[in-house]
């Protein structure tokens, strides 16, 4: 199977401008035994004929037909495929050019796997780059609480082994991938760390349309309520076994830690808890204190350990990453880009630790800025009221003694008309006299 044929899906629908780009990805394929197929649910923006006119292909073919949602026009496209690995790219993404080479690649270093899907870049209605996307190790109980969320564009099945469970519900109008997962979900799928895609950020798709989400719940719920009421829910409670079981085993290791059992009885239990998610809290903080060891550091566990760092690493959280990469080197792993995965962390929490510590000093040099400020205004605030209190003072004063002078200056008149009055009554006597 070193070189299989491989169908590549365009299901679309008034893809318009970006559907140019998506179908240009796939010209550009370095693997280039492949056959495109295309199924266009009878557009009316240009779509369809622009899709008819396409020339240049290894294989193609084009059909056009209204269709009752995106889970029936994706079973027409999936009879029509000859491939014995199928991908797919809706109209607003874009493939990276060796995605089909790296999906092939996988499929090859794992035989039995049915579904391979990677990484992919979040981008912006431009095609800016905003953030990448490593999702999370296909696991059904992370699946159920909505953890593990395979983006489709990224995933690549092989019909011979996904068999007539490969199909999608014609009922679901939305997410009809999530059912598909659940059904596979006993079969290998295989998580790689290849960025495969570019996903496009926008209005346009249902992911990014708040009112869009009581939609996709209703439908993720039924799904899996109908995964859960039959056969099948044995597959989730068998899951759900193991998850207790190793939750138990790594609360053990913890409490072990604490009382301070030997290291060789903390590792035992520890060994035991790697069967459950490692990438939580949890795990992390129980590493964290327990510094325990991998005991049987196999290819799969160790991968594993690497990819939770990893994943860490792409979310900007290196103290997270840290967390595994020195669990694989206490426990005496030999990948080597360890070493530099360590440094790079170390470094970057260095970084991220330093840029902390200067938005703590500005962020206290803002509040010291502000209490001068405060206290600035406050004093002026002061001295306005002060010196407003000494006008008024003054104000008072100066009629005072206005009103003071005015008193003195009627008392002066007062006192100049006595003495006339008194130089009146003596003439006047005088006269009488004589």
């Amino acid at each position: 199977m070193s070189d299989p044929l491989v169908s590549i899906i365009v299901c679309v629908r008034n893809g318009m401008p970006h559907v140019r780009e998506a179908i240009e990805s796939v010209r550009a394929q370095t693997y280039v035994r492949y056959e495109l197929v295309i199924q266009d649910g009878a557009s009316t923006d240009g779509t369809k004929e622009y899709l008819e006119q396409l020339t240049g292909f290894p294989s193609m073919s084009v059909e056009s037909a209204p269709d009752g949602g995106m889970g029936q026009g994706l079973n027409r496209a999936l009879r029509r495929c000859k491939g014995t690995i199928i991908g797919s790219v809706d109209a607003d993404n874009r493939m990276h050019p060796g995605a089909v080479e790296a999906a092939v690649h996988a499929f090859n270093a794992h035989p039995g796997a049915a579904v391979v899907y990677g990484a992919c870049n979040m981008i912006d209605e431009r095609g800016n780059l905003l953030h990448p996307y490593l999702p999370a190790k296909f696991d059904l109980l992370g699946l159920l609480n909505g953890s593990v969320v395979p983006p489709f564009g990224t995933s690549y099945f092989r019909p011979a082994i996904c068999g007539d469970r490969l199909y999608f519900d014609e009922d679901f109008p939305v997410v009809p991938d999530f059912a598909l997962w659940l059904r596979l979900s006993d079969l290998e799928i295989v998580r790689i760390t290849d960025v495969l895609l570019d996903v496009r950020a926008g209005k346009q798709s249902s992911t990014y349309q708040p009112e869009s989400y009581e939609q996709q719940t209703h439908y993720k719920l039924l799904a899996a309520k109908r995964f859960l009421t039959d056969q099948r829910r044995v597959r989730a409670l068998n899951a759900l076994a193991e998850r207790a079981e190793a939750g138990i085993s790594l609360w053990a290791a913890d409490s072990m830690n604490v009382i301070g059992a030997q290291k060789e009885k903390v590792n035992y239990y520890f060994q035991r808890a790697l069967r459950g998610d490692l990438r939580t809290e949890h795990f992390r903080s129980v590493v964290a204190r327990a510094q325990p060891k991998i005991l049987d550091l196999d290819g799969e566990i160790e991968s594993e350990v690497l990819m939770c760092g990893i994943e860490c690493q792409l979310r900007l959280k290196p103290e997270d990453a840290l967390v595994y990469f020195e669990l694989l080197e206490r426990s005496g792993s030999a990948r080597p880009e360890l070493p530099d995965l360590i440094a790079q962390s170390r470094k970057t929490a260095k970084e991220i630790h330093l840029t902390h510590s200067m938005d703590v000093i500005d962020a206290l040099q803002a509040k010291m800025n502000f209490e001068v400020d405060l206290r600035d205004r406050r004093l002026v605030e002061m001295h306005d009221h002060l010196q407003g209190e000494i006008d008024f003072r003054d104000r008072l004063l100066e009629e005072e003694r206005r009103a003071r002078r005015t008193l003195v200056m009627k008392m002066r008149e007062s006192l100049k008309l006595g003495e006339r009055v008194r130089r009146f009554f003596a003439l006047f006597q005088g006269r009488s006299r004589s």
